[in-house]
């Protein structure tokens, strides 16, 4: 039996809910919120060409909604097999959560790597653990399914080369 770190077998419940999207032919993104082993919960993106139904953004509503009780003290970690967009990159910073951990990196949109001199001081003291790269072949297959299968024309036409490159290979090197 193989032994996966933990950051692997969270990955893998995000993964599962990225092939939940690939089946209603929605782009392959799933995020999960856990503490320690614990999921607090689990979304998916779950609209095709909709710029708010992101995964994070869905998980967010389901787990931040009304009074929580979390703090940063928590050890809250993000799993999603996209680097997140600045809108959910974004929307982290304001929550409690301590670490993100993605599977691949996203060439054409995402935002894990900015840095933060200059922003406002309340974004500048909210350290962000990243990881990258967790499972990150397997995310890959999710996407490259999803683009030969998918009928979104923004995809058709090859939306997001460098995603899009990046996801078969013809572009950004492998990490």
């Amino acid at each position: 039996m193989e032994h996966l770190s933990s950051d692997e077998r969270m990955m893998g419940e995000a993964l599962a809910e990225a092939a939940s999207a690939l089946e209603a032919g929605v782009f392959p993104v799933g995020a999960v919120l856990a503490r320690g082993a614990q999921v607090l919960g689990r979304a998916h993106k779950s609209m095709a060409s909709n710029h708010l139904s992101h995964a994070e953004m869905n998980l967010f509503h389901r787990v931040f909604m009304g009074d929580y009780r979390f703090s940063r003290a928590d050890g809250l970690t993000l799993y999603t097999t996209l680097e997140p967009c600045v809108m959910c990159f974004g929307t982290l910073l304001h929550l409690p959560i301590a670490r993100l951990v993605y599977a691949m990196e996203d060439a054409y949109g995402g935002c894990a790597s900015v840095t933060l001199t200059g922003a406002p001081l309340r974004h500048q003291h909210r350290p962000v653990e990243i990881v990258a790269g967790v499972r990150r072949s397997e995310a890959k297959a999710l996407f490259a399914t999803f683009l030969d299968t998918t009928s979104e024309l923004f995809w058709r036409e090859g939306g997001a080369p460098p995603f899009q490159a990046a996801v078969r290979g013809t572009g950004r090197a492998d990490v």
